[in-house]
């Protein structure tokens, strides 16, 4: 989903509506004439509603970052005694509702200069969200109303326009659709594997016998699947294979049952269970169901200073570890030839059988390749470059605040919950 997308500021105004719904609400915000306008960004006149509610926005912003430094969520008090960024909290909240207006203003704008329209069927999503979201009284409490609230939802759908006009397929700044198929392809693969354990229920590594046995089954399972000649087929034997190694692990569990109920004197009984026809056929509708796709990982990690005597935490000691894991399996995943089952060995308690197949198989409409995924990766690829076009947008821009209207609107006047 867009970060930016056309549902984004309804969700907002929802979160405020839940978070002050239990609290017992301040006299409602009236606008007096002289306050309507909170301020005026390039010629354009925001709305003190918008102003509000990028206000209570960037309290939630404040309150988040709270929470992530200390561990708990703070109260309305804790957040307006607190000091962010060398700013007190009611600054820093009204700089960044600022911020926000100027965003808001370049949406509008930009959706001018491109010369775009909103569809019918835009335009009656955005009328219904804006009279669901703001029939809360916590809203009209804090002096958003519904036009505000429908100019904000407008607003994100107008932003994700320009996006799409600028980045979308076969525009300006965007990508052929069979470009952004390669950007896929590089990034992503597609691959079906089953682990077998090398160690028992409770942890314990099994002797060298039971692993000699697991790793020749292993290699009997990977010279299966090979032999079959079609990548469908070994699709498909390596399903099977992983029943069989399925049959294997029951069996020898309940032998290590009985074996364990009998020294311990217990009765044991064996029930055998017969269909009428001797066999239970199981239908599967997704052919790719147990497929999953990987991305090629691409976190960067600091190389560890071996001159550092600093004694290292089991907990991250084993997160390291992992992510190692992980890692090597991801890359040599990307190496792997396609529809070539292999043994791998994850780490010392487990390996897998694995096959890659080519993703280009599966991406088709009705498939990998949906309208939503092709959004996505555009979204993915370029939102980053768009965020960047839009700040050098609204660095022009001249901005007049109406000193009377931030006094007025003051954060900790209003409802935060």
């Amino acid at each position: 989903m867009n970060k930016f997308n056309r549902f984004a500021s309804a969700a907002a105004a929802f979160a405020l509506a839940a978070a002050s719904a239990s609290c017992s609400a301040p006299e409602a915000i009236t606008f007096g004439k002289g306050a309507q306008t909170a301020l005026t960004v390039d010629g354009y006149e925001v709305p003190a509603g918008v102003f509000i509610y990028n206000e209570i926005n960037a309290y939630q912003n404040a309150a988040y970052k709270m929470y992530y430094e200390k561990g708990s969520m703070p109260s309305v008090d804790d957040v307006k005694e607190s000091t962010i960024e060398q700013l007190s909290a009611s600054d820093w909240i009204q700089n960044n509702a600022t911020d926000a207006c100027k965003d808001f203003v370049a949406n509008e704008k930009e959706f001018e200069k491109i010369g775009e329209s909103l569809k019918e069927d835009e335009i009656t999503e955005i009328k219904n969200l804006a009279s669901s979201y703001s029939s809360d009284n916590s809203l009209i409490e804090n002096g958003v109303g519904e036009e505000s609230v429908r100019k904000i939802i407008e607003n994100s759908y107008k932003r994700e326009a320009i996006f799409k006009h600028y980045y979308g397929l076969d525009a300006e700044k965007g990508c052929s659709e069979d470009e952004l198929k390669t950007y896929y392809q590089d990034k992503t693969t597609r691959v079906k594997y089953f682990s077998i354990s090398m160690v028992d229920e409770n942890g314990e590594q099994y002797d060298a016998d039971e692993k000699r046995r697991l790793n020749n089954m292993i290699d009997d399972y990977v010279k299966e699947i090979n032999e079959e000649k079609t990548s469908d087929a070994k699709l498909k034997k390596i399903d099977e294979c992983e029943e069989d190694y399925k049959e294997y692990t029951d069996k020898r569990k309940a032998e290590a049952e009985a074996k364990a109920a009998k020294e311990a004197g217990e009765t044991t009984t064996t029930t055998t269970t017969t269909t009428s026809s001797g066999t239970t056929t199981t239908t599967t509708t997704d052919p790719h169901a147990k497929e999953i796709t990987i991305t090629k990982y691409t976190t960067t990690t600091a190389d560890k200073d071996e001159s550092n005597d600093t004694t290292t935490t089991t907990a991250s000691a084993e997160a390291e570890a992992s992510e190692k894991a992980y890692k090597n399996y991801n890359d040599h995943v990307f190496s792997m030839a396609y529809n070539k089952a292999e043994k791998y060995q994850y780490d010392d308690d487990t390996v897998y059988v694995i096959i890659r197949a080519d993703i280009k198989e599966r991406m088709t409409a009705d498939d990998l390749w949906t309208e939503e995924k092709i959004e996505s990766l555009l979204n993915e690829r370029y939102y980053k470059d768009f965020e960047d076009m839009m700040k050098n947008v609204v660095k022009g821009y001249s901005v007049t605040k109406n000193n009377k209207a931030y006094r007025k609107y003051t954060p900790f006047d209003l409802n935060l919950g």
